[in-house]
């Protein structure tokens, strides 16, 4: 029995003094008082620009944020930002300009006057430039056909593949001046009264990358049509 109460008493000092020691090492990290996060926005809206990017960011109702810190490139990259008080709760728009062609992880930290930052806010975008322009190719056009009895030239266009903003459609006119008219994408066929039978008909689109983007890009070059002459 007597050495039953000596194991029982050793292992009793044993966990007091590992419960001391983790409370010690707790202590430590706690050294300079209580960790303090301050209130995180939750919901960024990314939209898309021309080597640009906009951040609409729904800020916390934490009455102590005081500004905001953003990463990006491995961290290599920041901007920072007072918030004002009145904007505590409300929407913040952080425009990031210039910005190379590319995808980027981006990293938002609210912060406090002391300097304390909220757990981070991990979001994606995607910036546009050359790259895409380049690579966009106008709404094709599906046929053309001029009544000689109404005077009329009819243009039927395809359905646009993507987010088409309109399509510019330049002829010459029979005052043998050069007019154009935007097309929306919502168009099938434009009719034009005054085009000069037997003249190249030439066309060029607008896009945007997605709905939310706030550039639009236009492809870089004309591509044309011939109408054949009404007999």
């Amino acid at each position: 029995m007597v050495t039953k109460y000596k194991i029982s008493g050793l292992l009793l000092a044993l966990s007091a003094l590992v419960s001391c020691t983790d409370w010690d090492d707790f202590k430590k990290y706690q050294a300079g008082g209580e960790i303090i996060y301050p209130g995180r926005g939750d919901t960024v809206l990314v939209a898309s620009g021309r080597n640009r990017t906009q951040l609409l960011w729904v800020l916390s109702a934490d009455p102590r944020v005081t500004a905001y810190k953003l990463y990006w490139n491995n961290n290599a990259d920041s901007m920072e930002a007072a918030v004002p008080s009145d904007l505590i709760g409300d929407t913040v728009k952080i425009m990031i300009n210039p910005l190379p062609e590319g995808s980027y992880n981006f990293e938002m930290y609210s912060m406090d006057e002391r300097g304390n930052r909220s757990v981070p806010l991990r979001f994606n975008g995607r910036v546009f430039g050359s790259n895409y322009e380049n690579g966009l190719l106008n709404r094709t056009i599906s046929g053309a056909v001029y009544d000689s009895t109404l005077k009329v030239l009819n243009v039927s266009w395809n359905v646009p593949d993507t987010v088409n903003i309109n399509t510019e459609l330049k002829y010459i006119a029979t005052d043998a001046k050069t007019k154009s008219v935007l097309v929306g994408p919502e168009v099938q066929e434009s009719k034009i009264p005054d085009w000069k039978p037997g003249t190249i008909l030439s066309y060029r689109s607008t896009f945007k990358p997605d709905r939310k983007a706030i550039d639009i890009f236009t492809v870089t070059r004309y591509d044309t049509m011939s109408v054949r002459k009404p007999e």
